[in-house]
């Protein structure tokens, strides 16, 4: 592994998006605590999405006769566009949620006045780390929606773009569940625990049923 090409780790921008690619994969393997996981499982799921949006937009601009087909390319392309535009933003979302927990952490405890702010605080941070990544598994449950849309509307020999790009967004999806696996666990109030449980196990579901339509629409397409 490369030395981090930024010069410390005090120097990091706010935005993962304001990295070079190589910065991003430094930063990630190195002892920094973020972008972790989660914030990395979203960054792959927004490329993802991102092919998607080529094999659409490509297949837009060569144009087509069909005004229904355009029509609902247009739609897509801006659909896809405001998807990406919510998955970038949890990149950064998911770092600061789980920078402001590690803060919470930190607070003073000698007293009991001190130790019941702390725990408070780390409750409240810790139900945030946990809502963000369910909020991207949610979009990307959405984003394999696009992607099954694509296959069946852009051109053919785009299709390997946006499979690829659907594989990305399905395996990101699941990756990003980790995270709630490992941040629930931490909640005390079990009713809300158990029903965070639920919504990120019905997420996985729905994230395996969608990849599986789109690659069932991907091979049909391709061995027509």
């Amino acid at each position: 592994m490369s030395s981090l090409h930024i010069r410390s780790l005090r120097d990091v921008p706010a935005s993962a998006w304001a990295l070079t690619t190589a910065q991003v994969r430094d930063l990630i393997a190195s002892p920094s605590p973020t972008p972790g996981g989660g914030s990395v499982s979203v960054l792959t799921g927004t490329l993802g999405l991102a092919l998607v949006h080529k094999g659409a937009s490509i297949s837009l601009k060569r144009g087509t006769e069909d005004a229904g087909r355009r029509e609902s390319l247009l739609d897509l392309c801006y659909k896809v566009t405001a998807a990406t535009t919510s998955l970038s933003n949890m990149v950064d979302e998911d770092s600061q949620a789980y920078q402001r927990y590690l803060a919470a952490r930190s607070l003073p405890r000698a007293t009991d006045a001190e130790a019941s702010t702390r725990h408070a605080s780390m409750q409240e941070e810790l139900l945030r780390a946990t809502q963000v990544p369910l909020a991207a598994a949610t979009e990307m449950c959405r984003a394999l929606e696009f992607a099954e849309t694509a296959v069946a509307l852009s051109d053919k020999h785009l299709l390997s773009d946006i499979f690829a790009g659907a594989l990305l967004i399905r395996g990101a999806t699941q990756a990003v569940l980790l995270t709630v696996d490992a941040n629930v666990i931490g909640i005390s109030d079990a009713d809300l625990r158990d029903a965070l449980k639920m919504e990120r196990v019905e997420l996985e579901c729905v994230a395996i049923a969608r990849g599986e339509a789109v690659a069932k629409a991907y091979t049909s397409r391709v061995s027509a």
